[in-house]
């Protein structure tokens, strides 16, 4: 074999073993990440009433993804999902497994705090026109429809004393406390799940909390809670521009 055979059986071999490292490096990958690609899901978006929303980014987690949202405790959506392609969003009445420290007193303002979450909930989703139709209960409105279901379990909740918030509001003292967890289903496929709290985090129940009722308070916590999940539905569903 003359020189000029012999450098090019040499480079036909380079590339052959090349070849094949690169197809063997493509299943390596490919074994470590099964998971498809996804599109580009920002941090923080703008509302179309200018406000800037922030989710917070995102990690894998148990075959989808987890936000580390500053606004709710723990934030979790399915690997393809994004609130899109349904007709309908059924919100069920809200469950509580909450221990109440005075029955007598905190069993009526609890109930009056499920019904709000529902009515808070319908109310944000439905302006953000993610869902032809946002229903409360447990049926679909029309037969045939996409739905998802929303069911949210109160976890925490305490109904506040405002004597306690005269002394130590400031502070977090005598303020109501609601901590609630909530999943969505599509049939019976969980494809977003979320833990988010509220203790007085407005301005008004820290510094004049104490001349605000209780109920009040809770309800100002509530469309802080709700206000938050719309926006992160609308954010990952494409209704709002993305900052980065």
């Amino acid at each position: 074999m003359n020189p000029a055979e012999d450098r090019q059986k040499t480079y036909q071999i380079a590339i052959f073993l090349f070849s094949l490292a690169w197809i063997a490096a493509g299943c390596a990958s490919s074994a470590k990440d099964p998971r498809p690609s996804v599109p580009h899901i920002a941090s923080k978006y703008q509302a179309p009433d200018g406000r800037i929303i922030e989710i917070g980014r995102r990690h894998a987690a148990d075959g989808g993804w987890e936000f580390k949202d500053p606004h709710l405790t723990k934030c979790w959506i399915a690997q393809d999902f994004d609130f899109t392609g349904y007709n309908e969003l059924c919100i069920a009445p809200t469950l509580s497994v909450a221990k109440l420290g005075n029955p007598p007193e905190e069993e009526r303002p609890q109930e009056i705090a499920k019904e709000n979450l529902v009515i808070e909930l319908q109310r944000l989703v439905r302006a953000r026109n993610v869902f032809e139709t946002v229903n409360t209960g447990e049926t679909p409105s029309r037969r045939g429809a996409r739905v998802l279901r929303l069911q949210n379990t109160i976890l925490e909740y305490a109904r506040g004393g405002a004597a306690a918030r005269y002394w130590a509001g400031l502070w977090g003292g005598g303020q109501p406390n609601l901590r609630v967890e909530g999943k969505m289903t599509d049939g019976d496929r969980i494809v977003f799940t979320y833990e988010v709290a509220r203790s007085g985090n407005s301005v008004g129940a820290r510094l004049g909390g104490v001349y605000v009722t209780d109920a009040d308070i809770q309800l100002e916590d509530i469309r802080s809670m709700t206000l938050d999940l719309a926006d992160f539905i609308a954010a990952i569903a494409g209704k709002y521009q993305p900052k980065n």
